[in-house]
């Protein structure tokens, strides 16, 4: 187009009448020639993003929830403010589901809490603690070396001089012993041998032979013994007390000669009729503890004997004056149980102190001790007249004890119980007894053996 406006221009000039138009000039317009490069196109697309996400990752909050930081964060970063809607029922914004620190959420770290609270403790008190990142320590050196590299949970500095002081006397033995004749330390009569192995765990803290007991001390070693013969029965694992008793009538016979227990003439043997309580007829007050146990004289009921939380046992009349006959004092602690045999001249009493006393009462005497060194929730004897002599007994140890009041051995174990044993109680004629227990159930027996028949869980 250049060319023909210049072509057009030549014309127009041999002509001087003719004057160009501007109108045809700007009819046009200039046309630029793009630049050209002889470098390579580079694509810098992942250029771009790979900076923007390091930027990003730098610019945005963490997440409070994550357990893992793929880069270092700044300090900033870390005390930045929480964004995003608050939580509803949590002040700052973590859920109470996600903490487990007032302050939020916080991890257990690899190191022990007790080996951390050790060396803390260790650091502030003699100024170096161990290196959690490798073997070494951190802190005074000086004092590290000058104690041993002891912590706070170690052992006290007292008792270190002391084994540094038997460590010492220990070498110096050694080295008395390396002196000695061989012949002697390979002979076992010999002092040289004894100081040799008398560190061995057989051989106890004794620095010398034992020599043979003296004649005083083998007297005393026979009666000893012969004591302990005497005291066969075992009532001695039991807690010992002088047992003592006290009489708070006007006098033990009457001028017929009849003794305090007897019942009254009027008294009927048997009475078939039972009624429910109406009024408060008599209220007996003199234990001074509570009341664990009281039992009715067999067949008359004139007597009422009661077992106190004070250790006493006391008897009270019933239908004459209601006070107090006679108490018994036999036990340390509290008596559990108490059961009066078919005639009602002999009672027997089980108490915390792990005791077991056969006492007559009339005179207050304690016929006969029994223990097993466990305590006694329960006892009893079989009701049957040609056997008053078995005592049974629910012990705490969940067995039943049977021994034989004549000889004070154990005759029978009823071992089946899960839990302590609370009652006894004799069915079928006295062929079999029901016992129950803290385990939850019932169990019958056949007397005098020890296979339960039946359980009522």
């Amino acid at each position: 187009m250049d060319l023909l406006q210049t072509y057009a221009g030549d014309s127009d000039g041999e002509d001087q009448n003719h004057q160009p138009s501007t109108s045809s000039l700007d009819s046009s317009p200039p046309r630029l020639i793009p630049s050209k490069s002889a470098a390579p196109k580079v694509d810098d697309t992942m250029l771009a993003l790979t900076a923007a996400k390091a930027h990003q990752a730098y610019s945005k909050p963490i997440d409070p929830t994550q357990h893992v930081v793929a880069f270092n964060p700044t300090y900033d970063q870390l005390w930045a403010p929480i964004y995003g809607p608050a939580h509803p029922y949590a002040k700052d914004g973590i859920a109470q589901g996600m903490r487990n620190h007032k302050l939020g959420f916080v991890e257990d770290a690899s190191i022990d809490s007790f080996v951390f609270d050790e060396q803390y403790n260790t650091f502030h008190k003699y100024g170096y603690a161990s290196d959690p990142s490798g073997n070494n320590y951190i802190g005074d050196l000086e004092a590290l070396e000058k104690n041993n590299a002891i912590s706070v949970y170690n052992i006290p500095q007292h008792e270190q001089k002391k084994r540094r002081i038997e460590q010492k006397k220990d070498v110096e033995m050694e080295e008395e012993e390396e002196e000695a004749d061989q012949t002697e330390i390979d002979n076992p009569a010999s002092d040289a041998w004894l100081m040799k192995n008398k560190k061995s765990p057989w051989a106890g803290k004794k620095d010398s032979v034992q020599a043979e007991l003296t004649e005083e001390q083998k007297k005393y070693a026979e009666e000893y013994a012969k004591k302990k013969e005497e005291k066969g029965h075992p009532g001695e694992k039991g807690e010992h007390v002088v047992d003592k008793t006290t009489f708070h009538g006007k006098e033990e016979r009457d001028y017929q000669g009849r003794s305090w227990i007897a019942p009254p003439k009027d008294a009927k043997a048997t009475n078939d009729h039972c009624y429910i309580p109406k009024r408060l007829v008599h209220t007996w007050s003199g234990h001074t503890k509570g009341v664990s146990a009281i039992r009715f004289f067999p067949k008359y009921g004139h007597l009422i004997l009661s077992a106190g939380m004070d250790t006493k046992v006391k008897i009270w009349d019933v239908f004459n004056s209601g006070k107090c006959m006679r108490t018994y004092m036999g036990h340390s602690k509290a008596v559990r149980d108490i059961s009066f045999c078919n005639d009602g001249t002999k009672f027997l009493t089980a108490g915390y102190d792990k005791n077991i006393k056969y006492w007559d009462t009339e005179t207050g005497q304690v016929i006969s001790t029994f223990s097993t060194g466990k305590i006694p929730y329960v006892v009893k004897l079989n009701p049957d007249e040609d056997k008053q002599n078995i005592l049974l007994a629910g012990m705490s140890d969940k067995k039943i004890v049977q021994w034989d009041i004549n000889t004070g051995q154990i005759t029978q174990e009823y071992d089946q119980h899960l839990g302590a044993v609370n009652t006894i109680t004799f069915v079928d004629n006295n062929r079999r007894f029901v016992t129950s227990s803290d385990d939850k159930s019932l169990r019958v027996w056949e007397f005098g053996i020890p296979v339960v028949i039946n359980c009522i869980l």
